[in-house]
């Protein structure tokens, strides 16, 4: 375990291949939002400060079940972060055997694919493999007319026609949580998908001041779609957005990730993180129309202390016939133990 996390965050930093879901703020976050205790590991080299490798883990506990070790719950890469594969390999092995002392079920990394975990056993058992997902990444002109000038002209149709519709946007910090999660908690709804706290976004500005931030669109006044950002390195990131399907007509969607893309060119960033999408799904067509480059998303899991792992899913059909206060009631209550 590593104490000064001024020097885990300055090694991530320093790190090809981190993601945002490696800093250290995640564990207040996670743990004040929904009470899954941290358990942040590290091999450290023989001069102090000399961080080898890095594993950010959580246990993740749901009812009537073993807890299980996933690093990180609610987002889509982070695992072993390692400066040479013998230190991944060490940590790897160290974090099984602890977490199997601990009574754990599972252990899961959301791995980048920079470290096969593919090959590895703990206990004398190799992982399931999941390869469903792929990660979607916009790269980015120098400028927004750039941006513009590069996407196809449909797509630049279906953009203007969202501002001569007289939509409106605003980017800014906490002071948008409100209309963000107006739209995004009644969009989940319909979904029939448990919904994360309000309390959970607080906490991502509150540690994490510089780097969140919101854009919201705005039809006849109300919110109409919005969307939540998290700036890491030279990437933008968007792991949340929605919009509701009354004003869609009106190309807020279109506008809301316009404007999104176009922030992360003034901030003179290189790559805007569209999220992860499952292959042929809507989302992902969506997605495909602006051009991403798709990155298999790959996560490992070993059984640790049962023969059953947990099935998880977002998908809950009866959720979307709930009022809107009901779902915002009891949605985070759930949502705390859905990992996805």
């Amino acid at each position: 375990m590593i104490d000064h996390f001024t020097e885990w965050d300055r090694f991530v930093f320093a790190m090809p291949g981190s993601s945002y879901g490696h800093l250290s703020g995640w564990r207040t976050v996670i743990e004040q939002a929904y009470g899954h205790s941290p358990l942040y590991l590290a091999v450290q080299g023989s001069q102090p400060g000399d961080i080898r490798a890095i594993l950010p883990l959580f246990r993740f506990k749901r009812p009537f079940c073993r807890p299980d070790g996933i690093s990180i719950p609610f987002f889509d890469q982070a695992g072993i972060l390692a400066r040479d594969p013998e230190s991944g390999t060490r940590l790897l092995q160290k974090a099984g055997a602890l977490l199997a002392r601990k009574g754990a079920g599972a252990m899961v990394l959301r791995q980048d694919p920079g470290f096969k975990a593919s090959d590895f056993q703990i206990q004398g058992r190799s992982p399931r493999v999941y390869r469903e997902k792929v990660g979607l990444g916009i790269p980015l002109a120098p400028d927004r007319r750039q941006m513009m000038a590069d996407f196809p002209s449909k797509l630049r149709s279906q953009i203007r026609k969202g501002i001569k519709n007289g939509l409106t946007w605003d980017i800014g910090k906490a002071r948008l949580i409100d209309p963000f999660y107006q739209v995004f908690s009644r969009n989940m709804r319909d979904l029939g998908s448990p919904v994360h706290s309000k309390r959970f976004f607080k906490l991502i500005f509150a540690c994490f001041p510089a780097q969140a931030f919101i854009c919201v669109v705005y039809a006849h006044g109300r919110p109409a779609a919005a969307g939540f950002m998290f700036r890491f390195k030279d990437r933008l990131a968007n792991p949340w957005a929605s919009s509701l399907k009354e004003f869609r007509h009106l190309n807020t969607n279109m506008l809301l990730y316009w404007q999104m893309i176009g922030f992360a060119c003034n901030l003179g960033l290189h790559t805007f993180d569209m999220g992860r999408s499952s292959q042929g799904a809507p989302t992902y067509r969506f997605k495909r129309q602006w051009g991403p480059k798709e990155t298999p998303l790959t996560w490992y899991s070993w059984v640790l202390n049962q023969t059953t792992p947990a099935r998880e899913t977002l998908n809950i059909g009866p959720w979307a016939r709930l009022p809107q206060w009901g779902a915002n009631l009891a949605g985070p209550r759930v949502r705390r133990y859905i990992s996805l």
